[in-house]
């Protein structure tokens, strides 16, 4: 009985494969608890900046989002950078994504927006 409360409770600090949260269209496949991003089966390395990018709008598609939303959540509330970063980061995110990198849209003088 001891050994069984010991394996119950080590086993509620490790997340299970069904906790994953894993988002998948078309030949792109994301795992946003792993950090793990495939396009047609092949995983590619992102930037950590990316990978947070990519989740924040993954986790948000389909809805609309104007450019300081996605700086706050992003970057943080203290950033004080330029806004122009934002563009450069989604010119990087779409050449990695390939061909996937049309899910993502941009919306003239709002923001971006995840077609998924």
């Amino acid at each position: 009985m001891r050994i069984e409360a010991i394996l119950k409770r080590v086993s509620k600090g490790n997340p299970k494969l069904e906790d994953h949260v894993i988002f998948e269209k078309e030949g792109l496949t994301v795992d946003l608890t792993a950090y793990k991003v495939f396009i047609d089966g092949q995983q590619i390395s992102l930037a950590p900046k990316l990978y947070d990018l990519l989740f924040f709008l993954i986790r948000n598609k389909n809805i609309a989002l104007p450019r300081e939303k996605i700086l706050t959540e992003v970057w943080g509330f203290d950033y004080c950078g330029d806004d122009r970063t934002l563009d450069t980061h989604m010119k990087l995110l779409r050449k990695a994504l390939g061909r996937y990198g049309e899910f993502i849209t941009t919306l003239r003088g709002l923001g971006y927006r995840f077609e998924g």
